[in-house]
């Protein structure tokens, strides 16, 4: 019963983050392995979602849905304010097939223009850094203290805490360090493009 246990508390976890990204008024997505979700294509999406083992396939169409959904955030009067920081390796991990891969990385470019939204790329070269420990999400908001979502170590699952200090101090300071070790916001759009050009 152990592995549905972790399943269903990985779940409920993540209900209760796609609320609270619902009233935070700033995020930071720190990904090693695939673009953001608020960032992604349809096409990309939907790719992930087909190849993902932990969604059965009756939900994938819904699950990619609600990604989209989510970006919903983004153009709103009040949008949120979205910071990621993504590996090299995702820029280059053919998700969906080359063209996917081109269209995802265009949209990329878009997204970044936008005053509310940063996309900075954490080069491979950069060796051992602050993320190590894996993918995380830090939610900020008006009259609220930090919420951390977590799908790796410290934790089983997923895990979504705004209760523990020390866990989100921890997450806020990675979050801080990631942004001075990962490309500026013009670098990194270069380092998109060119990544882009070797697609062609």
């Amino acid at each position: 019963l152990f592995p549905y246990t972790t399943l269903f508390r990985s779940v409920m976890w993540f209900a209760f983050f796609l609320g609270s990204e619902g009233e935070a008024v700033r995020e930071f997505n720190y990904e090693q392995l695939v673009v953001p979700g608020l960032l992604q294509t349809r096409d990309y999406a939907a790719a992930l979602t087909e190849a993902s083992r932990s969604v059965a396939p009756g939900n994938r169409t819904k699950v990619a849905e609600l990604r989209l959904e989510r970006q919903r955030r983004l153009e709103a009067e009040r949008p949120l304010v979205l910071d990621v920081v993504i590996e090299e390796a995702v820029l280059r991990r053919p998700i969906g097939g080359w063209d996917v891969l081109a269209d995802q990385l265009r949209h990329l470019l878009t997204m970044g223009e936008l005053p509310h939204v940063t996309v900075q790329v954490l080069p491979t070269g950069v060796g051992a850094h602050s993320g190590m420990d894996g993918k995380f999400v830090l939610l900020e908001f008006e009259d609220f203290t930090p919420g951390v979502f977590l799908e790796s170590h410290p934790v089983l699952g997923a895990r979504y805490d705004v209760e523990d200090p020390v866990l989100i101090d921890t997450y806020s300071s990675i979050a801080k360090a990631l942004r001075k070790e990962a490309l500026g916001r013009r670098e990194s759009k270069t380092f998109i493009e060119n990544v882009l050009s070797e697609l062609r």
